[in-house]
Order: structure tokens, then sequence, then C-alpha cells
């Protein structure tokens, strides 16, 4: 591994020249981001799904409401 030219935290791969990110930090701060855009989509079709019920049930108290 050799080091790339004013980038401290670059390294050259010499088997297929890949350039590789060595900030650990940097890293674990994406992998949470990303952990966190999930769990927040998740919660977003989570409550997508929650309104789709309720609304559901509305309709058929209406339904009800309207025979009775």
């Amino acid at each position: 591994m050799y080091k790339v030219k004013d980038h401290n935290n670059l390294i050259r791969d010499p088997s297929n020249q890949a350039i590789l990110n060595m900030d650990r930090d940097r890293l674990i701060d994406v992998k949470n981001k990303k952990h966190m855009r999930d769990s927040i989509q998740h919660l977003n079709e989570e409550m997508d799904s929650l309104k789709k019920d309720f609304k559901e049930i509305k309709e058929l108290l209406q339904q009800i409401a309207c025979r009775g």
C-alpha cells in the first residue's frame, strides 16, 4: 500500500491501483447516517401503512353508520 500524495487518509492498492480511504471515523459516520436514513424511510413506510389502515377503518365505520 502506498500513500497518496497530499491526502493523508488515502492509500493506493498496488495490486489493482485502487485508491482507498482509510479514515475509519468518516466511514463510521457515513454508515451511521445511512442507518438513520434507512430507519427514517422504514418509519415513513410504517406511517403510510397506518394511515391507509385508519382510512379503511373510517370508511367501514361510515358504512356501518349509514346502514344503522
